[in-house]
């Protein structure tokens, strides 16, 4: 009896044993799937942005909400834009597909958002080219900052760029965001970008893309539709495609609409009849605010849950399309 008993003890002590190794076994294939992951955590985090071949041998870095588009040619790399948020960023994502340096860098327009960090291209290669459009340079040489080095090359309604194996065409559409504002195509890979015109599966940004002449933006969806492409690189957000221009057009084609009807149906007199008339900024903003109000309920009816930023952006298209319609 006593001799079963301790077969029986030891047994349980075995059984505790495997237990305890089977417990501690599973406790460190935790703790090394955490640390795997951990670790992959942190390449990920030291990688802070993100490069896309959007078709061969042309590439999308982005960072911080922007975009840069550059393209490895055979004899040497073409960046188009150099944001600030993005900077240094541009030599990794260049240095981890190619050994080729850097020759050419393209201004997509003159807002410092996307070319503020052109002078760190620049300090690592200053023999660069730098291309733009010639109201690009004006303005460029007017702002007279270090950021910002002035184009060595400039065209005025097009030009052709063929390095290595690609060739660029840079097109003058007019100021739809900025005077000097361009269009960057490449033919063979069916590329076009186009910085701050839209971004894809959004309303267009405040103010109807801060554009100087409503006119110049509502011809840019046409004129960017003329090219054969079928990817298509904003300056912010998702690449896109034509059906994202078609549908901003169609946006802003309606925004033109409303805006119409809210002109040639809100009554000045009812609209202002509550207002001082002798302080005319406030009578002018109460005929705004009611032919605002009109085309926003026509536009966020139709658009709303359609495209990101309905309901946050809308009046200030509206009133700014209205705006236009009035002087342009």
């Amino acid at each position: 009896m006593k001799l079963i008993l301790l077969l029986s003890k030891k047994c349980n002590d075995f059984r505790l044993l495997v237990a305890g190794i089977i417990l501690l076994t599973f406790i460190f294939l935790i703790t090394l799937g955490n640390l795997n992951n951990s670790l992959a955590t942190t390449a990920a985090d030291e990688k802070d942005y993100d490069l896309k071949e959007v078709k061969d041998n042309v590439y999308v870095v982005s960072a911080n909400g922007y975009n840069v588009m550059f393209l490895v040619t055979g004899e040497g790399v073409v960046v188009i834009d150099a944001p600030p948020g993005i900077g240094d960023k541009i030599l990794k994502a260049v240095a981890e597909v190619t050994n080729e340096t850097i020759g050419h860098l393209i201004y997509s327009h003159a807002h410092k958002d996307h070319i503020g960090a052109a002078h760190i291209i620049f300090q690592q290669q200053p023999k660069i080219e730098i291309v733009a459009q010639q109201e690009t340079a004006d303005i460029l040489k007017m702002r007279n900052d270090s950021e910002r080095p002035i184009p060595t090359t400039t065209f005025e309604d097009n030009t052709t760029l063929t390095v290595g194996n690609k060739t660029l065409q840079l097109i003058y559409p007019g100021p739809y965001h900025q005077r000097g504002n361009i269009f960057i195509y490449v033919p063979e890979q069916k590329v076009l970008m186009a910085v701050d015109q839209l971004a894809p599966g959004e309303v267009p940004w405040k103010h109807l893309a801060a554009t100087p002449e409503v006119p110049a933006l509502m011809r840019s969806y046409n004129q960017v539709l003329a090219y054969d492409f079928d990817v298509y690189v904003p300056g912010h957000g998702e690449t896109g495609t034509k059906e994202d221009i078609k549908i901003q057009k169609e946006y802003v084609n309606d925004l033109k609409n409303y805006s119409q009807f809210a002109l040639a149906n809100v009554n000045f007199t009812d609209a202002t009849k509550n207002i001082d008339k002798q302080n005319n900024a406030a009578v002018t903003e109460a005929y705004f605010n009611a032919l605002t109000n009109v085309c926003v309920d026509k536009t966020e009816e139709k658009w709303k849950g359609k495209l990101q930023g309905v309901g946050v952006w809308t009046d200030e298209h509206c009133e700014k399309m209205i705006q236009s319609l009035r002087v342009e």
